[in-house]
Order: structure tokens, then sequence, then C-alpha cells
């Protein structure tokens, strides 16, 4: 027998589903950084850190709220307004099933980050030391520093308090580095820290550690595409091609000429060289000028640091130095070795400061 009953709430709902607006699942949330506001339209542009810019609808119904930075949940929002959001901030932008505003938008200032930024950077410099991994022993760590009157090594001790990160493949953003552990750290790795330092100096209990895999690559410009914006060199040593990428995260430095470079590292070392004297290449490269895309040219010599990578043949710069005949020409100076292999004489300066288990190596990691 047929259930009529049945029939009708079958043609019923299939009625039903035939005249009602499909519903869509909402869009996964956005992170990234504020381009552009249209008011007229209550739209807000936004660049994610992954893909293309997009604009986004706010309205009535949308919440805003505001975090510090460094912040990964919302213990500490406070209520804010559409109004407050500036240009340069970052959000995430989160949405709800039927609406078409977003629902959400959580706010943490350029201004607070900068603020944020300052304060960390004057901290590691106060309290933080920079060098290669020589050996490790359990949680301890020792890490080779150059100066310019040889090599020591101070040991880090890493305890249960403290926070290890690595740089992520393919990375040149300090942001991006992401939690780790002692036993990643591989002997050759760079390594900054910042913690507690024992009155004689040869210890660090640790309370941040960051490391990372970095290459350094010394080479001729062969090409220079501004609008992808990615150089082509040929290493000097093993003429091989590789493909430097720049971001916007990437540090420009122009070398000056060779005497203008004695004279920074002169002023770097108090005024004197030699026995005594205390050079700290991190400071030195801050003080570089900087350069831009446009003073590359082809045939000059480039000096690059970044991540190891996916690809063997493509690195992401974190610092890129134009102009880096300078150095070698002040190398073969300072070495008096004329005409020896440049990556020889670079290593050489300073009593090898600037040499890696690779060949040069310049400091990388700057929170």
């Amino acid at each position: 027998m047929v259930d009529h009953v049945s029939l009708l709430k079958a043609a019923a709902l299939f009625t039903l589903a035939a005249i009602l607006p499909a519903q869509t699942a909402a869009p996964k949330p956005i992170l990234g950084t504020v381009t552009e506001f249209k008011v007229d339209s209550l739209e807000l542009g936004v660049q994610p850190d992954n893909g293309a810019a997009v604009f986004l609808k706010f309205g009535p119904a949308t919440q805003v709220v505001r975090i510090p930075p460094g912040e990964r949940g919302l213990e500490k929002a406070t209520p804010a307004k559409v109004s407050e959001i500036a240009l340069g901030d970052r959000v995430m932008v989160s949405f709800a099933d039927g609406m078409a505003e977003a629902r959400r938008i959580v706010l943490i200032s350029s201004s607070d980050i900068a603020r944020r930024n300052a304060a960390q950077r004057l901290d590691w410099q106060k309290r933080g030391i920079s060098g290669v991994v020589a050996g490790k022993n359990g949680n301890e760590i020792a890490l080779e520093i150059r100066t310019s009157q040889g090599a020591h090594t101070v040991t880090v001790a890493i305890t249960r308090k403290t926070t290890v990160r690595r740089y992520a493949p393919d990375s040149v953003r300090f942001a991006d580095a992401i939690l780790s552990s002692a036993a990643e750290i591989a002997t050759g790795d760079q390594l900054r820290t910042r913690g507690e330092k024992s009155e004689d100096g040869t210890k660090v209990t640790a309370e941040d550690v960051v490391f990372g895999t970095f290459l350094t690559r010394l080479g001729l410009i062969t090409a220079v595409d501004r609008d992808s914006k990615q150089i082509k060199i040929e290493e000097l040593e093993t003429k091989r091609p590789l493909t430097i990428k720049l971001t916007t995260d990437t540090q420009f430095k122009m070398m000056p000429e060779v005497r203008e470079m004695f004279g920074a590292m002169m002023t770097a070392g108090g005024g004197q060289h030699g026995q005594g004297s205390t050079l700290d290449m991190a400071k030195i490269l801050g003080a570089l000028p900087a350069a831009r895309i446009e003073d590359l040219k082809i045939g000059g010599t480039v000096i690059v640091t970044s991540t190891r990578g996916a690809k063997i043949d493509e690195l992401s710069a974190i610092m890129l130095l134009a102009n880096a005949d300078s150095l070698i020409q002040m190398a073969q100076t300072m070495t008096k070795e004329k005409g020896a292999n440049p990556m020889d004489a670079i290593n050489k300066m300073h009593g090898g400061m600037l040499g890696g288990p690779g060949g040069v190596s310049l400091p990388a990691m700057i929170p």
C-alpha cells in the first residue's frame, strides 16, 4: 500500500528546498595587513599573508576587538571600533554563516607592533649574544662567538622555561620563526639567545633562543628582474647559477668604498684597531647605507644571506650587500693577499669573525 502521508511530506520538502536560497559555508578567516579603505561601500582592503589582496565588507553587526602583539587568544582582547583601524595594521577577519559582512575583526595596531619590536630589539642588544653552534651536551649548547681577537665559546643553558624557535624554510621573517626544541639545534647552525649571564660571562641561562641554518653566497649579478623582485647571480667559486628572491623584509645594504668602510670599522671598534679592539659586525652592517633593487647592476658583486630553502638553486634573501667588490678589496688589503681567493680573504678578516662552517657568514638573525 502506498504511504500517501510520506509522499506528501517528501513533496513538501522538495518544494521548500527548491524555493529557498542555497546556504553557503562561511569563508575561512583571513589574516593579513590593512592596505585600503572604501568608506562609501564599507569595505576594508586586506593583503593576506598568502594570496591576492581582497576587499572585505563590514557593518554594524561586525565586532571589532584589539589585542596586544604576540597574543594567540582573545583573553586580553578589548573592544574597539572600525574607525580605529589604520593602514598597516594587522587584522584577522572571520565570518559567519548567513552574514554578508565580517563577523569579527581582531586588530593588532601597527604602532603597538612597532613599540613592541623596538623594546625587544633593545633587550636583545643588551642581554643577547649570537654565534655558531660548536657542539651540544644535552640541553647545553656550546656557542662559538667570533671577535676581532679570535673565537671564544659560551655555554647556553636551555631550561623548561626557555622559548626555542627556528627560522622557517624559505622565510626571511623573524615573526615566522616556528616553535622548536633544543633537540633540533645542530652543529653549524647560527643561534641567537638572550637571558641571564653568569658573572664571568661564560654561561647564559636562556630565556629565548632563535636558531636557523643559514647560507651566505657571494656572486656576480647576471640578471635583474625588478618586476618579479628577483635577481640571478653566478657564485664566484662554483660558477653555479642561483636565483635570489627579494621581499619586503629583505635588508638591502650598500657597501661603501674601502676608505669609508675602514672608517666605519674603526668607529665600531672605539677608534682602535688591533689588540683590544672589539668589532660588532651586526652594528657595522646596520650602519651601512640602505640600497634598492634599482641600485643593483649586472656584473656587480653581492653577498646574500638566506635560510636554507626547498630548492638548492633558489634562495630568499634575508640580507643583501651590494657593491661587495669593496669588501673583497678591503679583505685582500687587510690580509695582505692581493689576488687571493675572495672567500678565503673575507674569511680571514679580523681573526675569522666573518668565517662560517661553509665560508663567509654574515649576521642573519635580527629580531
